[in-house]
């Protein structure tokens, strides 16, 4: 009896491992089922070892089980890169090194800005690109590289397989991330294919604010409650003896007191000196457009800085570009009259240029540093920023202090400016998000695949990318490729993760721990975690109390092929360039007159202009495409975080 048992004991356990070998074979022969790709002869090749070996022993068998599992980056790869601004990089970098060593590649970086225009064309021409790059400047886009047999295609399956944090954003975000990039189909649907691996960005963040010295709003009888107000703690050692100056509040200003600060600022000496010497702030001609501006016309409901943004007339329901645009229209007969009292000032001739660093923006910043200004519009990034003096010095609150002599000054930053419809979020004044839909394109917001580069490389860059986006914040290998070793390339002011970073100065990083900082793509939508310490605080309160949701102005639709079928987007092209002759003479001409003074009742000239605009071409581009429901309405996208 005893025997009995055990042979059948002994059966059931070899029936038992010959039914696992079964199985791990059956599943080398399935690759596609892995998270990341074999090759057809590898699986081919493991499943006839596993099968002879089964058919000996037990314990051989066994043995073979194990030795199944395919190291998922056995293959090595080569892969050139290009993904900085600087050309002095030399291969080995510390970031460098991690990830070769983990992923079984040799990373090459090749020394070509992308920022660097010329040297991009230069390259491109020879017919050269790096397996993958970011190529900012570049005089092609995603659709002209691959017209040029310059890169591939990247197909839908790629993200479901290798990338699936991006594949879940971008069904999070449908349908407006499926069309970034896409290589749509001859009916204007989209494929499954891509020309490139678009951006994804924090939709909630926008760098420009309203700032203004409290102390002048004190002496001229706009002092605010301390319980609005939320002071900016600073530690560093530049700055740090001006901590508690900067204030940030969510109080809205009525439109009526800001004009009145305006004046106030230029007429009652809020600085107490006895002289005719302060204005409230510097004004732009109604041609200058940037997000400069973009404080200003938002009051009115209107955008400087993009004219892709498409309005809803109130009278007649039509969608209309922004010089057409009622808004508008309100904005320039403000800034007339603001500049025509004094309380506003032009900068001296020459401040046109929209050049990085150009003459306008020297103007502008020198202006401001003078102590002799009340309102600026400011760069929320470098509010109290201690580093990158050739930038941050420049830029108030901290240029004042350390240029103008008044280190006692205090400043307070605030949201938004509000419009003549009062301060309720439901007013339609604002500002612009500075990424409006979740996903970008266009070349500053593409990474870009070399036609050489095959499925298998591709499925390792996209392997490495998805675990540096799904890592938890602390890990220890990630946090070092992403952000180097705190004492070696960062310091936190406080809590680590949860207080600002101070970062090292470059040169001062030994050699052996210089860092690409390239390789890595960041696909987040949400804030950064690491960023300077005034920064650290401002995001903590933007961000919780959700000021994109109330402070920012979204299009009814967006002028980009994005929203449109390929056709549609052709036939507009032609259809516009027929007519933008006569449209911008008429533009300029209103707008023009309107800056000189020539305007006596702008409203009443305003629907002649209208009128001009439609005769001259504007009512066939509404009739025939912005009001066209082909031409899709604009969806805000889901803002919710994704670690």
């Amino acid at each position: 009896m005893c025997k009995s048992i055990i042979r059948l004991v002994s059966v059931i356990v070899l029936f038992f491992v010959m039914f696992t070998m079964i199985a791990c074979s059956s599943a080398t022969e399935q690759p596609e089922d892995t998270t990341v790709a074999t090759t057809t002869t590898q699986a081919t090749t493991t499943t006839k070892a596993v099968t002879t070996q089964a058919q000996t022993t037990t314990t051989a068998a066994a043995t073979t089980a194990k030795a199944v599992e395919v190291n998922p980056f056995a293959e090595f790869f080569e892969i050139t890169w290009i993904a900085s601004m600087d050309t002095t990089y030399e291969e080995g970098g510390f970031d460098e090194e991690m990830l070769e060593e983990k992923y079984n590649i040799d990373l090459q970086p090749w020394a070509v800005s992308t920022y660097d225009p010329q040297g991009i064309a230069m390259m491109l021409a020879a017919g050269d690109i790096p397996d993958i790059s970011r190529l900012d400047h570049s005089p092609w886009n995603a659709t002209q590289m691959y017209e040029q047999g310059l890169t591939r295609l990247i197909n839908l399956e790629m993200y479901k397989k290798y990338f699936p944090y991006y594949y879940e954003l971008m069904l999070q975000n449908d349908p407006t991330s499926f069309m970034h990039n896409n290589v749509k189909n001859e009916d204007g649907t989209l494929s499954d294919n891509f020309y490139g691996i678009s951006f994804v960005s924090d939709n909630k963040w926008y760098y420009n604010v309203p700032l203004a010295r409290l102390d002048w709003l004190e002496n001229v009888g706009y002092e605010l409650d301390d319980d609005l107000l939320t002071p900016i703690t600073l530690t560093d050692e530049k700055l740090g003896k001006y901590s508690g100056q900067v204030f940030i509040t969510n109080y809205i200003f009525p439109h009526e007191d800001f004009n009145d600060i305006l004046r106030a600022f230029t007429e009652d000496d809020p600085d107490g000196n006895g002289e005719d010497d302060t204005y409230g702030g510097v004004l732009f001609k109604h041609d200058f457009k940037s997000h400069w501006t973009d404080l200003y016309w938002g009051q009115f409901g209107v955008i400087a800085s993009d004219g892709a943004f498409m309005y809803e007339d109130s009278a007649t329901g039509d969608i209309l570009p922004w010089y057409a645009f009622e808004g508008y229209r309100d904005y320039m007969a403000w800034a007339v009259d603001m500049r025509d009292k004094g309380f506003l000032r032009t900068l001296p001739e020459g401040y046109q240029s929209l050049a990085p660093q150009g003459s306008w923006y020297d103007n502008l910043l020198a202006n401001w540093m003078t102590g002799k200004i009340g309102y600026f519009f400011c760069d929320r990034q470098y509010i109290c920023r201690p580093d990158f003096p050739e930038y941050s010095d420049r830029q108030p609150p901290q240029s004042i202090w350390l240029n103008a002599g008044d280190e006692d000054a205090t400043f307070v930053t605030w949201p938004a400016l509000a419009g003549p419809g009062g301060t309720e979020p439901t007013s339609k004044w604002g500002t612009r998000r500075y990424s409006l839909d979740a996903f970008g394109s266009g070349t500053f917001r593409t990474w870009n695949i070399g036609a050489e580069v095959s499925d298998a490389k591709l499925a390792r860059v996209l392997t490495m990318w998805n675990d540096g986006n799904t890592a938890d914040l602390e890990d220890e290998y990630w946090s070092k490729v992403k952000y180097g070793i705190e004492g070696v390339h960062y310091k936190w002011t406080g809590e680590a993760w949860d207080s600002g970073m101070i970062t090292t100065d470059a040169t001062k990083i030994p050699p052996h721990y210089k860092k690409y900082g390239g390789f890595l793509a960041v696909f987040r939508s949400g804030p950064s975690p690491v960023v300077n310490e005034p920064q650290s605080q401002y995001n903590k309160i933007l961000y919780s109390e959700e000021w994109y949701k109330y402070y920012c102005i979204e299009p009814i639709k967006y002028l980009s092929s994005t929203y449109m079928s390929v056709d549609m987007y052709k036939k507009y092209t032609e259809d516009w360039n027929a007519v933008s002759g006569d449209i911008n003479t008429i533009i300029n001409d209103f707008r023009n007159r309107s800056w000189e003074g020539q305007i006596a009742n702008i409203n009443t000239e305003w629907e002649q202009y209208i009128n001009q605009l439609y005769d001259a071409g504007l009512e066939k581009l509404v009739n025939d495409y912005f009001n066209n429901d082909g031409f899709a309405y604009y969806k805000t996208p889901d803002l919710s975080m994704k670690k």
